[in-house]
């Protein structure tokens, strides 16, 4: 036996295989492919509007509070973010906040600007959310504080005005006049607050879109899981077998590099079938996006080739963690959990950006997470020489890894 011959063995028993790897795979990709489509398509993601919904409990009598939520509401551009409600009861309040109807409920309780204005720190807005702090309540937080800030602070000042002018002893005019003056320059602070921003939109991450992203994070799913299609693949070899190639003269390094090339090329074909479905459903509009829309093919082709390289590197990763595992249970399970675990973190369900920092970080380095910014990159058109470069190093380091451990399997006998 020669490692020509090993290799043709190995092609005669992925060949054997390869219809129900091919049919698994196939399942697989319709699975997740029928659940995205179907999610992308329920929300028009480009043209829907979410407002937060904000529940304020006050005094309705107080007609200056009354007036500057008004104000808020159809002035200043936080209307395009939120939705006020105005209760009068607690009992009002708390139950639209437990059907969430509302995300968050803000109490002013009365007689808080009085307070506000002795300087009585005892009286507080109070902030009730449905859930824990998070970035929902984060969120709100600061709209609550935007909405303080425009109603609470300038009912504040008028009656500061109104003090003052109490003392020197003005006359009613005056009074008026200075009033209208002080509430216009309040309401034109609150519409020349849009014109200090500028908002791009440049996408969730990596300057993906959100069906960009959702996109990508599918395909590096489906291709991470397409490897326990191949399952049969490692479970009919056996130490025994190895050794005695060994013997016969077909080192380590052959005997990996055969395995690797057979698997990798049952992943490919198996990938090829899905891209091509899925050109065919960018082809005929039935979904589309950004990344896509123009140059249709060029940038569809430039994907399919970095996708083509996240593939062999992938494969590289899980053919080391099938090749360090012993045994039908432990084969599933732990490449099974780090797959998963590394793919959360990597970015493949929620933006990484989500995640604490230091996890963030290793997300990013990752074997998957270093799959994503080249995939990303192909998507996007991006220079990503630094993770094209980590990519290669991943895959030569996990072949090299494969090889050592299959020739320890081999010097301890152990199966």
């Amino acid at each position: 036996m020669n490692s020509r011959t090993y290799f043709r063995g190995q092609i005669k028993r992925i060949v054997r295989l390869f219809p129900g790897i091919f049919a698994l795979s196939l399942v697989f990709a319709l699975v997740i492919g029928v659940a995205g489509v179907m999610n992308a398509r329920h929300t028009n993601y480009n043209k829907a509007i979410s407002k937060y919904n904000i529940g304020i409990l006050c005094d309705k009598e107080n007609v200056m509070l009354s007036m500057g939520l008004e104000l808020v509401q159809s002035i200043d551009d936080i209307q395009f973010i939120i939705n006020i409600y105005q209760y009068e009861s607690e009992e009002e309040g708390f139950a639209a906040l437990h059907r969430n109807e509302i995300k968050v409920l803000v109490v002013v309780p009365d007689g808080f600007v009085d307070a506000f204005m002795s300087k009585d720190e005892t009286t507080h807005i109070k902030l009730y959310a449905a859930s824990q702090k998070g970035i929902t309540t984060v969120v709100m937080d600061e709209m609550v504080n935007i909405v303080a800030d425009d109603v609470i602070y300038t009912e504040a000042g008028l009656y500061s005005l109104q003090e003052e002018l109490e003392k020197e002893g003005a006359t009613e005019e005056l009074k008026k006049e200075l009033n209208d003056k002080l509430t216009l320059k309040y309401m034109n602070s609150l519409i020349s607050r849009g014109l200090l921003t500028e908002i791009t939109e440049i996408g969730l991450g990596d300057g993906l879109s959100f069906l960009g992203f959702f996109f990508c994070g599918i395909v590096l799913f489906y291709t991470a899981m397409l490897s326990f299609c191949s399952i049969s693949f490692f479970l009919g070899s056996r130490t025994e077998f190895f050794m005695i190639a060994r013997s016969r003269g077909v080192k380590p390094v052959s005997q990996v590099m055969s395995e690797f090339i057979c698997f990798t090329v049952s992943n490919f074909i198996c990938a090829v079938f899905v891209l091509i479905g899925v050109y065919i459903l960018f082809a005929s509009n039935l979904f589309m996006i950004e990344e896509f829309s123009h140059s249709f093919t060029s940038r569809y082709m430039r994907f399919a080739f970095f996708y083509v390289l996240t593939l062999i590197g992938l494969s590289a990763f899980q053919f080391f963690l099938f090749e360090v595992m012993k045994g039908i249970i432990n084969k599933f399970l732990l490449p099974f959990l780090v797959l998963i675990g590394f793919s959360f973190l990597s970015g493949y369900f929620y933006p990484r950006t989500f995640l604490p920092e230091i996890a963030c970080t290793i997300g990013e380095n990752l074997p998957t997470g270093v799959a994503y910014n080249v995939l990303s990159a192909g998507m996007t058109g991006a220079h990503e020489y630094v993770s094209l470069i980590k990519l290669f190093l991943y895959t030569a380091a996990f072949l090299a890894a494969s090889v050592y451990v299959r020739k320890v399997h081999i010097e301890r006998g152990i199966d």
